[in-house]
């Protein structure tokens, strides 16, 4: 199985979210509460959401390694979209063998265990992104014992309004006895979070990368005593520590999505949880210290990029509890160096 990412799907990838996410953009689907709805019908138009999930099952296709450079990029332009939740929603379904539901999908199931009886659901699922404008909510749940798919519409449930702190709703979604499709699952819930873990690394790289380039072209352009900011030592220590962070944390998105795609994977990609998430945060102190009072200003672009890294290093599980796990498998074996070069030996190649 390919590692690599097709040079013009990335190409593409990059044209499309450069053109079509622009900070107006963002703005105005914060302050609506929503999605961008436009930028939504283009990918669509061009089958972007269904990267990933195989053709058989409704999809485009596609590597693990092609979704993580779709996620990656839709993050660098802090696009008001659900890539991650819809892709999650919609492999859930495949993973089903249920028929394609067009979207978009938001998922839920994945912090907490839910229960359903026969075809109906009695819960309350907290903060489940876009579903307010999802066609469906996929939820990883549990019928007898089991690991199942179901999938609830928005119609059967109601809904309680409430956003992060990006401006993303995520609304809690109250289920009382409502109807659900239900549907045994081919794979286990860890593989679903392994997955959903994989991704928001994806996104906090992508969203580092942006924080770099933002902060290198302003440092460049901005001028004081009669020359670039970036020329003063204390600036460029905060452009290279934001270019360390970023590659370093590209290519363990890309080592982890190398494993993760032969089947392995869980130490892999808790690593880069850990990673990603100490890079993306040292990377937003970073640009903010590089830009100054501008970079805290709503009218720039930098504060997209630094409110969604907040939100993101939680998504799912929290740093504190992935750093836990990660230290947990190096105690356990029996040398660190063993276990960080145990992916050459399954045949992941760096």
């Amino acid at each position: 199985m390919t590692h690599e990412v097709d040079p013009d799907l990335r190409d593409m990838l990059e044209d499309f979210f450069a053109t079509e996410v622009t900070p107006v953009v963002v703005e105005e689907a914060e302050r609506a509460g929503t999605y961008a709805a436009d930028v939504w019908k283009k990918a669509e138009s061009l089958d972007l959401p269904w990267i990933g999930i195989d053709e058989e099952c409704g999809g485009a296709g596609g590597s693990l390694a092609d979704l993580v450079t779709l996620v990656a990029e839709a993050a660098r332009r802090a696009t008001p979209a659900p890539f991650v939740e819809h892709h999650l929603a919609a492999w859930l379904v495949a993973q089903a063998g249920l028929d394609r539901i067009e979207g978009p999908l938001t998922v839920s199931g994945l912090t907490e265990t839910v229960e359903v009886s026969g075809d109906r659901l009695t819960a309350t699922l907290p903060e489940v992104a876009f579903a307010g404008d999802a066609s469906a909510v996929v939820v990883l749940a549990k019928s007898e014992g089991a690991d199942v798919v179901a999938v609830l519409r928005p119609a059967g449930a109601t809904l309680e309004p409430h956003a992060d702190i990006d401006g993303t709703p995520v609304p809690t979604v109250v289920a009382s006895d409502a109807p659900v499709v239900v549907a045994p699952l081919s794979v286990t819930a860890e593989d679903v979070r392994r997955r959903a873990l994989l991704l928001r690394s994806a996104v906090l790289a992508g969203l580092t990368r942006a924080m770099f380039e933002l902060t290198q072209s302003y440092t460049a352009e901005r001028h004081q005593f009669g020359k670039p900011v970036g020329s003063f030592q204390s600036v460029q220590l905060h452009v290279v520590t934001l270019a360390q962070a970023a590659e370093m944390s590209q290519v363990c998105v890309d080592r982890a999505a190398g494993a993760l795609s032969i089947g392995g994977g869980e130490f892999e990609v808790l690593a880069t949880a850990a990673v990603t998430a100490q890079n993306a945060v040292q990377g937003a102190r970073s640009a903010h210290q590089a830009h100054g009072a501008i970079g805290m200003t709503r009218e720039y672009a930098l504060q997209f990029l630094t409110r969604r890294v907040q939100t993101w290093r939680q998504r799912w599980q929290s740093q504190s509890d992935v750093e836990d796990a990660v230290a947990g498998w190096a105690l356990e074996a029996p040398s660190l160096s063993g276990l960080i070069a145990r992916h050459r030996e399954e045949g992941v190649v760096a």
